[in-house]
């Protein structure tokens, strides 16, 4: 008998109920077809990236004890009189050399393995030290922290390419973040817009960005899971930084924001409840089950958020998430219908 995953099962049982349908195969074959095969299960793979996630949270930090407290590179610096430059390009090395034994790794065994991949964790961390340390050496270029953020980036970008790491590619989605905002407050002194706009928004530009690459990447040839990744970091960073503007609007400062009347911001709640729903919508019409998902969450996140804001001190408790209960029963209800009518299962 073979044994598929879950994601084939599925698509596997729905096609055999489809040719059933279609009159295809008679009712005896399909069940001949279904019995055909078997659904592996993925307990253990489970349990194995739970494993590795834990990992990598002690290996964050275990390297924040070590090396953001500096205690024990002063002591290197100080018996052997480094400077910034030279503690930068040795880690420089070090990085040179894990990326190669991670390359040679990946040779010898390329299919996708948790262990392999969780090696990535070293060069991500040594190169986060060197530019650190290249900064501290060049001042930092009169605190333009940005650029050696945007550096850093670049770094794990293409080695990300290269070496087709999915940890690294997430490393250089994270660290765009902050390089962007770096940048954008350096290019303002430090001030509460750019272009107009306060941090969310910015935040949102640049989630439109991004997914504009990850739309532009899908129609290339570039490594699979770099796509994916960057498509979905995108969208959870477009619906985050909506939602913070649905709170913050366009304020520039805590003042600003607590002087203005809640009810000036019910526009941007309103753009953001549609763009929750769009999400939702276009999760279903391209059958993207990320977008689907990120559109429900988002719009169950806006409807608790208005609550707290608007009715918290209005209406009674209860009666409230009753009727919130009964909505997303409901809700719940018909998309189970819809998506048992597609499978062609029984609701």
């Amino acid at each position: 008998m073979m044994e598929v995953d879950k994601r084939d099962g599925q698509f596997l049982h729905r096609v055999i109920r489809q040719w059933q349908q279609d009159q295809l195969i008679t009712d005896a074959q399909a069940e001949a077809l279904q019995k055909s095969y078997s659904v592996r299960s993925n307990d253990w793979q489970t349990i194995t990236l739970y494993i590795f996630i834990a990992a990598i949270s002690c290996a964050l930090m275990a390297f924040g004890s070590l090396v953001l407290d500096e205690k024990w590179i002063e002591v290197l610096r100080k018996k052997f009189s480094l400077t910034d430059g030279v503690i930068a390009f040795l880690f420089a090395g070090l990085t040179a050399f894990l990326c190669y034994q991670g390359w040679r790794r990946n040779r010898h065994q390329p299919a996708f393995s948790f262990n392999r991949e969780l090696f990535w964790l070293l060069p991500i961390l040594s190169t986060g030290v060197t530019v650190v340390y290249l900064g501290k050496s060049m001042g930092y270029l009169g605190g333009n922290y940005g650029l050696f953020w945007l550096l850093a980036t670049v770094v794990y970008a293409t080695v990300a390419l290269t070496l087709h790491s999915r940890l690294l590619w997430i490393a250089t989605l994270l660290c765009l973040i902050p390089a962007y905002v770096k940048l954008t407050y350096y290019l303002t002194s430090d001030g509460p817009y750019f272009l107009g706009m306060n941090l969310p928004c910015r935040m949102a530009l640049l989630a439109a960005i991004i997914i504009g690459a990850g739309w532009l990447m899908k129609r290339s040839a570039i490594f699979l899971p770099a796509k994916e990744i960057t498509w979905g970091g995108g969208w959870l960073l477009f619906l985050l930084s909506g939602w913070l503007i649905s709170i913050f609007g366009n304020c520039g400062t805590w003042q600003e924001w607590q002087a203005l009347r809640q009810v000036h911001l019910l526009w941007w709640v309103v753009v953001f409840s549609v763009q929750c729903i769009l999400t939702l919508l276009l999760g279903i019409r391209t059958k993207d089950d990320l977008l689907r998902d990120l559109g429900v969450i988002f719009l169950l996140l806006d409807l608790y958020t208005r609550y707290f804001e608007y009715l918290w001190d209005r209406t009674n408790k209860g009666l409230f998430f009753s009727i919130l209960a009964i909505s997303f029963w409901w809700l719940g209800k018909r998309l189970e219908k819809y998506i048992s009518k597609r499978k062609g299962t029984p609701g």
